[in-house]
Order: structure tokens, then C-alpha cells, then sequence
């Protein structure tokens, strides 16, 4: 008994050891903490990239005391916006400046010198995630406009445990410990990695490994995904409401990538048998089409302005390094894409009309 007593005083010596190191420096540290958001505030990235075509191969990328891309608030912005989604929207290996929602913002500016736009997009960032960030950080910040890009993140998402309101002391503790968390990022890095949704990786068409699938197998993996659109429509609800609720008019952006049942305009490859973790990229298409249209319902039966991004951008390989995530001319597509939608649809009058200072 003694002896049970001493190995168990001795684990427990080491985790408290191994925790408090933690809490100094954790090198597994990640933006996300049991379901909390954590901004990287006053954070610099610099990225030696292998030679990717479309991308720098050194990239700087500065968050500011906000812990988003963009310029600092100094109090005479007279229009506020925040580009808020995942890894698609954050624009992690594109330089400062080179992301869509700052090369949006600098083309506002021409018309608007008083406007002020930050990119808050996070790598790996659902819906969930972005109504997490809603709520803590960016209702407090009091935009005009929120512009939302999502749904990509919300394949086959369940509710995680994690994600409630009122939590218990225990929960709370839970909370403040730094093993547990470390441990479920750690995770959360290889199910990413695996899924090939946000790492960076060269899409060489004509290497990519392939998977192809019966129409039975994908028909089957459509209807299981059916199942996660009802959550999916009352997040963004849930998102909506709030907006509504601090006077913040909201514009969404359909999520658009390479992967479909069409052929790559740059190379004419086919992109519909192309391996996209557990299934194709035909699969991966009509999933992400079933996600988008319950945005774009959603928007319609709200009036919310929506800008069919996956309609307009080409299924061209030039735009995407990696079948999700934009190159610079992908980037900048984009941009132009979405201000063009906003001046000719005018769902910024502000700007629409020229009633800029």
C-alpha cells in the first residue's frame, strides 16, 4: 500500500511539474483553448515556404493588440468592419496585405479614408468557433458590418461538450489546466493533418494520390452529413440574432474551393477522383454545396446580403495552393469578387453611395 501511495505522490509530483511548465511555455500552445478563443495578440509570423507556385516564399504575418490582421483602431473610424471565418478567411501563408480581407479593406479605403477593417479569421475556425468570437471579442469591438465566410469547418461537426455557457467549478478548473487542452490539440493537429483542410501542402494535379467512389458510397456519405445541417442552420441563427441585437449588419460569403466533379481550367485535370482525406473531391463538392445552400437560405429568409463567392470564383488550380486555401491571385480574386458584389449590389451604402466623409 506504501508503495502504491509513493508511485502515485510521484505521478502527481511530475504533472504538477509538467503543469506549471506549461503555464510558462507551451510549445504545443494553440489558439484555441478547451473551446475558448485566445488571440494571438501583438504576434509575429515569419514563414520560409518551400517554392509553391502562387505563393512568397518568405511570408510575414503580424497580428496587432487585437490579435487580428489589419490596422490598429485609433478612434476616428467612422465605418468599422470585420471579416470574420476560418483558415480561408485568415489567409495564414499570404503576407500581410495580401489577404483578401485587407486588400477588401484597402480598396474601401479609396472610397471611404475613414473606414477601418481587420481580418479575423482563425485556422481551423467553424461556425461554432466564430460565434464563440462574436460573442467575446468582436460584439465588444462595436463594427457596422460583420462579413462571414463559413461552412467548409462545419463538415461533420458535433456540438463539443466544451462549448456551454453556465460551466461548474470543475469545468472551470478543467479550464485553467494546461495538460488537458495540450493533449486535445495535439489530436486536434493530426485529425487536421489527415483531412488535408488546413495545412499547408502543394496540390500537384499530376501526382495527387486518387480515391474513387462508387455513386452508392457517396450518396451514403451525403446523407450522413445531412444530419449536421440542422446545427449548422441555428449557429448561424444564433450568429444573425446577435447582430441584429447590437445593430451589426451581416454579410455572408458562400465558401468556395477547387474540389468539384468538373476539370481543373489551368491543367484540364479531373478534380472529382482526387483524394481529399476520407473521401473525393466530387464528394467533397456536393458536401460543401449542401452547406452553402443552407446559408444561402438561411440569408434569403433573413434578407441578409450574400455573395455566391463558390458561384464566381473559377475551379482554376492557380487560385488554390492546396484545393482549399487561396494563392496571392486567388486571394485577390476574392477581393475584387466580394467589392464588386458590395458596390453594385450597394450592400454597404456607405460606400455604394459615396456618402464617405
Amino acid at each position: 500500500m506504501k508503495r502504491f501511495l509513493k508511485i502515485c505522490a510521484f505521478i502527481f509530483l511530475v504533472l504538477a511539474c509538467l503543469e506549471f511548465t506549461l503555464h510558462l511555455y507551451n510549445p504545443f500552445s494553440s489558439r484555441v483553448k478547451n473551446g475558448e478563443n485566445i488571440l494571438p495578440k501583438n504576434t509575429r509570423y515569419a514563414v520560409a515556404m518551400p517554392n509553391y507556385p502562387g505563393l512568397d516564399k518568405e511570408i510575414i504575418h503580424n497580428k496587432n493588440s487585437l490579435g487580428m490582421r489589419g490596422p490598429e483602431l485609433d478612434g476616428s473610424e467612422k465605418l468599422k468592419i470585420i471579416c470574420m471565418g476560418g483558415s480561408t478567411t485568415e489567409c495564414f501563408y499570404l503576407n500581410d496585405g495580401k489577404d483578401w480581407p485587407n486588400l477588401l479593406g484597402s480598396e474601401i479605403k479609396k472610397v471611404f479614408p475613414s473606414s477601418w477593417l481587420n481580418n479575423a479569421g482563425m485556422e481551423g475556425q467553424s461556425s461554432l468557433g466564430n460565434l464563440q468570437m462574436l460573442k467575446k471579442y468582436a460584439v465588444k469591438l462595436k463594427p457596422n458590418y460583420i462579413i462571414l465566410m463559413c461552412g467548409l469547418n462545419d463538415m461533420g461537426l458535433e456540438v463539443p461538450s466544451h462549448f456551454v455557457e453556465n460551466k461548474s467549478i470543475f469545468k472551470k478548473v478543467y479550464d485553467f489546466l494546461e495538460i488537458p487542452s495540450t493533449i486535445v490539440n495535439i489530436v486536434r493537429a493530426g485529425k487536421a493533418k489527415e483531412s488535408g483542410l488546413n495545412q499547408p501542402y502543394l496540390l500537384d494535379l499530376s501526382k495527387a494520390a486518387t480515391f474513387p467512389m462508387a455513386d452508392s458510397a457517396i450518396y451514403k456519405r451525403l446523407e450522413i452529413e445531412k444530419k449536421y445541417l440542422y446545427a449548422y442552420r441555428a449557429r448561424l441563427s444564433e450568429f444573425a440574432k446577435i447582430c441584429i441585437e447590437n445593430k451589426i449588419k451581416l454579410i455572408f460569403v458562400s465558401q468556395s474551393i477547387l474540389f468539384s466533379d468538373e476539370n481543373d481550367l489551368y491543367s484540364n485535370a479531373y478534380l472529382g477522383d482526387i483524394k481529399t482525406g476520407d473521401i473525393n473531391g466530387k464528394t467533397r463538392g456536393y458536401i460543401l454545396k449542401m452547406y452553402n445552400k443552407v446559408t444561402f437560405d438561411f440569408a434569403e429568409s433573413m434578407q441578409i446580403p450574400y455573395v455566391n463567392l463558390a458561384a464566381r470564383l473559377p475551379k482554376d488550380s492557380r487560385f488554390f495552393y492546396d484545393g482549399c486555401h487561396f494563392t496571392n491571385d486567388g486571394s485577390e480574386i476574392t477581393s475584387g469578387i466580394i467589392y464588386d458584389e458590395i458596390i453594385s449590389k450597394k450592400l454597404i451604402p456607405e460606400i455604394s453611395n459615396g456618402t464617405h466623409p
